[in-house]
């Protein structure tokens, strides 16, 4: 059984950029609207099977409007948007 244990690199918004060890990303678009945004998978999905599954973020630059989604989401959801829409 694969977990994640980093972001996918190639997997991702065309916004947001990932460092080599796969555990770092950076925003990269204009951040001026809701339209700007971006989102990431990790390089393996969550397994039906584990019941309880723990992961943490730490938000390093809020950026200057403050607003990030986290969240979670299925293989067909557009990256190219926050996060539940």
């Amino acid at each position: 059984m694969d977990l994640p244990t980093a972001w996918n690199l190639d997997d991702k918004s065309t916004y947001l950029s990932v460092d080599s060890s796969g555990l770092r990303v950076n925003y990269e678009g204009l951040g001026e609207s809701s339209k700007d945004s971006g989102a990431i998978r990790a390089n393996h999905p969550i397994p039906l099977q584990c019941k309880l599954f723990y992961f943490e973020v730490d938000i390093i630059d809020e950026g200057k409007t403050k607003i990030i989604g986290v969240g979670f989401c299925e293989k067909k959801v557009d990256l190219n948007g926050m996060p539940g829409n």
